[in-house]
C-alpha cells in the first residue's frame, strides 16, 4: 500500500511534467528530440542465464531468481548487482490492458532468466526516470506472437520515444529519486521476509 502511494505520486509528477508539461508552459519544448528506446537505455540481455527446476532444486536460497513479471526462485548466486529494470519479453502478458509493458524495477544482487530484458538508464537517463517512461508508453503496437505474445530487443530498442534536454532531466531525477529510493528500500525488506519465509518452509519439509 505504501509502495503503491510513492509510485502514484511519481507518476503524477510525470503526467504534469511529460504529458501536461506544465513546467513548460503546457508546450512540448522544441529542443526535445525524438529517439528509441535504445537511445535512452542499456541493455544487458546477453547476461542473462536460465536455470531449470532440476538446477535449481538443490541450490541454498539466498538470492532472487528473476522471471518476466516476477520472483519464479530463489538461488545460491547471483550474476547482477545493482539497480536495473526487467521488461518483460514474454510469457502469458507482455503489456497491461493500456498497452504499458510490463516492468520489475528492482536492486541488489539476482539472478535472471531469459524471459525479460535486462535495462539500466544512460544518457541523461537514471533506472527511476526510465522505469516511468516506458511505463508510459503504449507499446502493443511491438507485441508480436498470438499464443505466445513477445517484445523481442530489437523491436524494444528501435521503439520511438521523445527525449527531453539533459537539464529537465537532470532536475526530474532529482525530484523522483527519494520516492524511488524508499520504494526500492521497502520492496528490499519485503523480499528479506520472503526469503527468510521460504527457508523455513523447505526446511519444515525436509
Amino acid at each position: 500500500m505504501v509502495n503503491d502511494n510513492l509510485l502514484d505520486s511519481v507518476q503524477a509528477i510525470f503526467r504534469s511534467w511529460f504529458v501536461d508539461y506544465d513546467p513548460f508552459d503546457g508546450v512540448c519544448p522544441s529542443n526535445w528530440e525524438t529517439g528509441c528506446v535504445e537511445d535512452i537505455a542499456e541493455f544487458f540481455d546477453s547476461m542473462r542465464k536460465p536455470l531449470s527446476s532440476l538446477e535449481r532444486t538443490d541450490m541454498e536460497r539466498i538470492y532472487p531468481y528473476y522471471g518476466a513479471v516476477s520472483i519464479v526462485d530463489y538461488v545460491d548466486d547471483y550474476i547482477f548487482d545493482g539497480e536495473y529494470l526487467l521488461v518483460s519479453e514474454d510469457g502469458i502478458y507482455v503489456v497491461d490492458e493500456n498497452g504499458h509493458p510490463l516492468i520489475q524495477h528492482i536492486s541488489g544482487k539476482f539472478w535472471a532468466n531469459n524471459h525479460a530484458h535486462i535495462l539500466k538508464g544512460k544518457s541523461g537517463f537514471n533506472e527511476d526516470s526510465l522505469y516511468l517512461f516506458l511505463a508510459n508508453t503504449n507499446m502493443a503496437p511491438i507485441v508480436t506472437g498470438a499464443a505466445q505474445p513477445k517484445i523481442n530487443q530489437a523491436n524494444l530498442k528501435s521503439f520511438p520515444i521523445t527525449i527531453p534536454d539533459s537539464e529537465t532531466m537532470l532536475k526530474f531525477n532529482n525530484i523522483i529519486q527519494p520516492f524511488f529510493d524508499q520504494r526500492l528500500t521497502n520492496e528490499s525488506e519485503i523480499k528479506k521476509l520472503e526469503a527468510l519465509q521460504s527457508l523455513l518452509l523447505t526446511r519444515l519439509v525436509d
